[in-house]
């Protein structure tokens, strides 16, 4: 016999059979697998540094901005320390310019004294020569003059010795006729010995040795003159240095002139294919060496990380697969358990870009990776990174969980 039913009970059944459709849905996978609902999504950032110091000449790409790996951030124009060295360099080779110069001069100064006090040197020397030839000729002249004395003299003291023999002078006239013979013998002597000191005057002064009476060895010109030339040549090894030194600076000036039109420009590229997560410099704005100029959100590894009880860590099984849901969306996506973080633990060499969860006492922090979640085709989302996800432990790692987990 059928049975046949009203039209209301066909409404009543249908509605009845939608409620218990509805309840196991609901209710399913909490008896088949366990929900953590407060995971968060994140990914790494990388930060992005000046390699040199100088002014940003090109902007930074506008914030939430997709770039590839290699393609142009910003440039960054050098001219602020080779200009400033460049200029130390030129200042230091103009002083030196200026001090050879002054050298030079000095030099010439000193090169005109020399000339002056050597042309004073032989004037003295050629007219003390003159001198000492005339004082030779005059003494070679008395010598002469007191050997012909000597010889009349000689004669007169013989005629005195015969006229004294004879009884016709006294012995007083012979004695002085000696006597004045010996007086014309010495200046004869006298006058050979003034002809060989002035000779010997002569010889020394040739070699530029004064020795005349109340003289010095040298005179005060020769003296000036031997001042003169140590000094000469000081300045002359001082402006051998100082050509050396200049040598050297056109070198330099060269070489960082060079330099500095290689590091004129240069190109900050990005690392990564992401996106512009923040930026710390515009446009123009000086920068230095090392300083931050923007972040750069990697969306090739999502992670959700999700708190779970402590007493759990050590059986999380590495690798195993789990499912992640969005909060406020249907779609599910297959994640990958890739680690477990301690609440004391810290990565100071890794940034990310959201806060993790806050965890309560006991719990640690379980990471899942999302290698397929193609959160990166929708850059306008910042690939999801901060939104509050679900993760779903599957039914046999529930129940493995489960035995260390009576509550």
């Amino acid at each position: 016999m059928a049975l046949r039913f009203s039209k209301g009970q066909i409404v009543r059944l249908t509605v009845a059979l939608a409620i218990v459709v509805i309840a196991i849905w609901q209710l399913a996978p909490l008896t088949v697998s366990d929900i953590r609902p407060n995971g968060v999504v994140n990914a790494k950032l990388v930060t992005i540094q000046a390699p040199i110091s100088g002014q940003l000449v090109r902007a930074i790409p506008d914030v939430g901005e997709p770039v590839s790996a290699g393609s142009i951030v910003t440039r960054i124009t050098d001219d602020t320390e080779p200009q400033a060295l460049l200029a130390q360099l030129d200042g230091e080779y103009q002083l030196l310019r200026s001090r050879k110069t002054a050298l030079i001069e000095k030099l010439s100064t000193l090169n005109g004294l020399r000339r002056e006090l050597g042309e004073r040197v032989r004037e003295m020397v050629t007219g003390s020569m003159e001198s000492l030839h005339y004082k030779m000729l005059e003494a070679a002249a008395r010598q002469k003059g007191w050997m012909s004395v000597v010889k009349e003299r000689d004669l007169s003291l013989a005629r005195q010795k015969t006229l004294l023999a004879d009884g016709h002078v006294a012995k007083a006239r012979v004695e002085e006729a000696e006597s004045l013979l010996e007086q014309a013998q010495q200046e004869v002597e006298r006058a050979r010995a003034d002809e060989e000191r002035y000779r010997k005057e002569s010889g020394a002064l040739e070699k530029g040795v004064f020795v005349g009476d109340g003289q010095n060895d040298v005179p005060y010109s020769q003296q000036r003159l031997d001042e003169v030339v140590l000094a000469i040549a000081d300045l002359n090894v001082q402006l051998t240095e100082t050509n050396g030194r200049m040598a050297s600076l056109e070198k330099q000036l060269r070489d960082e002139s060079a330099r500095a039109g290689r590091r004129e420009s240069m190109l900050v590229r990005s690392p990564i294919d992401g996106l512009i997560w923040r930026r710390m410099a515009t446009e123009l704005a000086t920068v230095t060496k090392n300083n931050d100029l923007a972040k750069i959100l990697d969306c090739s590894d999502i992670r959700i990380e999700v708190p779970v009880d402590e007493s759990l860590s050590d059986r999380m099984e590495i690798g195993a697969v789990v499912s992640v849901r969005l909060q406020g969306s249907p779609e599910t996506f297959e994640g990958i358990i890739s680690g477990v973080i301690g609440t004391r633990a810290v990565s100071p060499e890794l940034e990310y870009a959201a806060l993790p969860p806050l965890l309560k006492k006991d719990e640690v922090l379980l990471v899942v990776n999302i290698p397929e979640s193609g959160f990166e085709d929708r850059p306008e989302t910042f690939c999801n990174v901060g939104r509050r996800a679900e993760v779903s432990i599957p039914s046999r790692l529930h129940s493995w969980f489960g035995e260390s987990d009576p509550s």
